[in-house]
């Protein structure tokens, strides 16, 4: 499994392809345990690989196990070391190296997205590294406007690197104020398309007002 042993529930939620909302919801249901970390004055839930590895199971199992049995099969997985890729139960032999395989590309994924950006300024924003781009703000033009035009936007930076702030983004939603969805280079384009910048003839000269 990944070197990264605790993930948040948003970065658990970009490698299982799950919301970080219907993580929080199968924690607070009881289905997986969480992990907990005092981050400031907020407290982070935290996901390990038995976790990860549970989810997996309970896709494809869903139909085939009962309450009883899912927390059956959670306990064994708890108990099961990383590099452990067969789950014994009962008479029941569960192969898990597909799964595990499955896991680690997208956590690898994970860490090569991280591995672009990275955190500078009073605030930690998240910039594309070596430029001062914002991933965050490259991510929500993309969504609307596509990598093509992001890039005639902001020509300092390369499709590799628009792609890997788009994935931050998913496992690293922004918080506070979402970023624009257009750029100001865009936004100037359509007004002009648009004829906010035409002239609508010589209003000639303005004479001078007296300051009452």
């Amino acid at each position: 499994m990944s070197q990264i042993q605790n993930f948040t529930l948003s970065e658990a939620g970009y490698v299982l392809g799950r919301t970080p909302a219907m993580l929080n919801k199968a924690v607070d249901t009881g289905v997986i345990h969480a992990r907990q970390k005092k981050v400031g004055n907020m407290v982070q839930r935290l996901l390990g690989p038995a976790e990860l590895r549970f989810l997996r199971l309970a896709d494809e199992l869903n139909k085939d196990l009962t309450p009883a049995g899912r927390r059956r099969l959670y306990g064994a997985l708890r108990k099961l070391p990383d590099n452990a890729h067969k789950l014994q139960l009962g008479r029941l032999e569960l192969d898990l190296a597909q799964i595990d395989i499955d896991l680690n590309d997208r956590m690898a994924k994970l860490e090569a997205v991280r591995c672009r950006v990275e955190s500078t300024g009073a605030r930690g924003e998240a910039v594309v590294r070596g430029t001062a781009v914002s991933a965050h703000l490259i991510a929500a033009l993309a969504r609307d406007e596509g990598i093509d035009v992001v890039l005639a936007d902001f020509p300092s930076i390369t499709r590799d690197q628009a792609e890997a702030a788009v994935e931050y983004a998913k496992a690293y939603p922004k918080r506070g104020r979402p970023y624009p969805t257009k750029s100001l280079k865009s936004t100037l384009t359509d007004l002009a398309d648009a004829g906010a910048f035409d002239d609508d003839g010589d209003p000639g000269e303005v004479a001078p007002r007296a300051i009452p």
